[in-house]
Parts: C-alpha cells; sequence; structure tokens
C-alpha cells in the first residue's frame, strides 16, 4: 500500500535493449520503436529511479555504476517473466519451431546447448535447418534464422554474437613452430561452403606481413596457400584434422570456445582480428506469434548472455 506502481514493461525492456546493444539507435531497431520513443521511455525509467544509468557519449551510451547493478537483475526477471508467459501459451498445444543456421553453428555452438532447450520445453519440437542458402520464411516454413549477417527489409534483427577471428592449431603442432615465417610451416586447411574467403586469410596475414623479409625472400603467397590447401567436406571435419596437428585453421571465436578452453586447440598467432560480420537472430515481425518460437528466441538470448558472462 502506498509504494509507487513499478514502470511499465516496455520501459524496462527498452532500458535492457539500450544497455545490450550499447546505443539508443540500436536499441530502437531491435524493438522496432523510433529513437526518440526509446530516449522518452529511458528517461521515465530514470525519473522514476531518481538517478542517471547512462553515460552517453560519441561511443554510444555506457552503464553508470546505477545501472550496471540495475540491468542483471531486471534482464533476469523479464526473462523469467517471458518464459513463464510463453510457456504458458505453449501449453495450451504442443508447439513446433524452425530455426534455420549454418551448419557449423549447428555442430560447434547450438548442438551442445540445445538438450537444455528441449529439456525445459519437452513439448515443444525443434527442426533446425541447416544450410548456406539465404533464409526465406514464406516457402520454408521458417520460423528463426541464425545468420551471418544483416536482415533484409521487413524482418526483425537481433545481433548474438561479434566474433573475432583468429587462426588455430593442435597444441602439438603450436610447440613446433619456428620463431619466423611460422605460418609456413603447416598447410592452411579449408572446408566446402566456408564463408571464409581467401579475402579473409589475407586480411588475416596483412597483420604479420609486408612486402619482403629480412632475407629478400618473397612474402608468403596466402592466396595461393588457400587456393592449394587440403579441403574438407565440413567445418567438423576440418577441425578434426586441425585437432590431429594436420593444419591451421582461420576460425571465429564462438565456434572454438570449447576446444579453445579444453586446450584440443590453441591459437597460435598473436594476431586478432573482428570478424566481418556476426551472427544475428532475424525473424519475421509476426513469428514470435508462435509460442514456441517466442520460447526459444528468449531462450537462444539467455544463452547468449551466459556465454558472454564466462
Amino acid at each position: 500500500m502506498g509504494k509507487r506502481p513499478l514502470p511499465p514493461l516496455s520501459v524496462l525492456q527498452t532500458f535492457c535493449a539500450i544497455a545490450e546493444t550499447g546505443g539508443f539507435g540500436r536499441a530502437a531497431e531491435r524493438i522496432g520503436q523510433t529513437q526518440t520513443a526509446v530516449s522518452h521511455q529511458l528517461a521515465q525509467l530514470e525519473g522514476w529511479v531518481g538517478g542517471r544509468l547512462f553515460d552517453r557519449g560519441r561511443n554510444g551510451a555506457r552503464l553508470t555504476p546505477l545501472g550496471a547493478r540495475l540491468h542483471p537483475a531486471i534482464a533476469g526477471t523479464i526473462s523469467e517473466l517471458e518464459a513463464a508467459l510463453y510457456q504458458a501459451r505453449a501449453n495450451v498445444s504442443i508447439r513446433s519451431v524452425t530455426v534455420s543456421m549454418s551448419p557449423e553453428f549447428s555442430s560447434q555452438w547450438l548442438a551442445a546447448r540445445l538438450p537444455d532447450f528441449c529439456q525445459r520445453h519437452p513439448e515443444i519440437e525443434v527442426k533446425v535447418a541447416v544450410g548456406y542458402q539465404r533464409p526465406d520464411f514464406q516457402l520454408g516454413g521458417i520460423d528463426l534464422a541464425i545468420w551471418l549477417g544483416r536482415a533484409e527489409a521487413g524482418l526483425t534483427h537481433e545481433e548474438l554474437l561479434t566474433d573475432e577471428e583468429f587462426v588455430v592449431s593442435s597444441p602439438a603442432l603450436s610447440r613446433q613452430l619456428p620463431p619466423r615465417e611460422a605460418i609456413r610451416a603447416a598447410p592452411l586447411l579449408r572446408y566446402a561452403g566456408m564463408r571464409h574467403t581467401i579475402l579473409d586469410w589475407q586480411r588475416w596475414y596483412e597483420q604479420i606481413a609486408g612486402g619482403n623479409d629480412a632475407e629478400g625472400r618473397a612474402v608468403f603467397d596466402i592466396a595461393r596457400a588457400v587456393e592449394e590447401a587440403p579441403l574438407f567436406a565440413s567445418f567438423t571435419d576440418m577441425l578434426d584434422a586441425c585437432r590431429q596437428g594436420r593444419g591451421f585453421a582461420l576460425v571465429r571465436s564462438s565456434l572454438v570456445a570449447h576446444d579453445i578452453a579444453e586446450k584440443t586447440l590453441v591459437r597460435c598467432f598473436v594476431e586478432v582480428q573482428p570478424a566481418a560480420v556476426g551472427y544475428n537472430l532475424l525473424y519475421p515481425p509476426s513469428a514470435l506469434q508462435n509460442p514456441a518460437a517466442a520460447l526459444f528466441r528468449n531462450w537462444l538470448l539467455s544463452q547468449i548472455r551466459s556465454a558472454a558472462k564466462g
């Protein structure tokens, strides 16, 4: 009795969107509102709390200490509330959700985590459509897509993972590398359908080479090395070969996090570059009317947050 009513849920969701995207414009894009509306909603929350929640600058919006204390509690509460509400809707009847993604994301990131969703929601059938083709939500029966790149017009776009790219090898191969021109010491591995192109390798290699070496020898021809590299049927096969010490692989950080933690693969060079594109969740605005799709999206974002915390 006498307590002030809590801020509306939409205001709390806007706060989380700003915190998780790092900017008012990106938050507006995520939640489908104007940047002015986002600013008004944040002002409403800051007025209710009685303190500033973000520092604004040229590089975006950064949480103040007060905002940083609030964000985990608000995000966690919203996640639990969404899960409970979507679960209630899903319990009305058995539902299914179809999610499109690349083979490497499916095998290296989702496979280890999907049993958690299935255990939480045994009544929901998850169908995974694996491939490199751009998702067709109208003809393919796809609810959600995890895609390297941004959304086309008319689709909702949520950032999932911002990766780094670096070269890995087996620990044994790494220990045997010479102090100079180590990139020449083993083949550069590749796989069919790989999104890493010769240009990706060249961008990475530019960090460690330039012109001729001290002895006048021509710089390693990275393009030719990639063209002549052993070709494997899948990303998984390529990583298996890399673990066996058969060469170097240029990888995204999210896809080898487990291998790095378990030391089955190591970063064998210090050079690293931001990935040109990141993994994003794409879906039509109407997709979340399917309770199973809404539940999966909510679960996926919670898994991303957990992974980011380490």
